[in-house]
């Protein structure tokens, strides 16, 4: 919701995201709830890369989102 948000504050939506980046501490579990993320994307899924990490800046998160979105024409 936070992405959703910053995004609509620039005039864009998710829909205009062409890139995602995912850090996990535990790639298993991102894999196995990965469905969770079509229904934000509205079903189409951008690129994507993820990568499982030790840790991340703040140690009680298990998940860090990154995104590329591009202004419609």
């Amino acid at each position: 919701r936070q992405l959703q948000s910053i995004l609509a504050d620039n005039g864009l939506s998710l829909r205009d995201v062409v890139k995602e980046n995912l850090y996990a501490t535990d790639l298993d579990a991102l894999i196995q709830h990965s469905g969770l993320r079509k229904p934000f994307y509205d079903g189409t899924l951008p690129a994507a890369t993820w990568v499982q990490v030790e840790r991340l800046f703040m140690p009680s998160y298990v998940l860090e989102v990154e995104v590329v979105a591009q202004y419609p024409e």
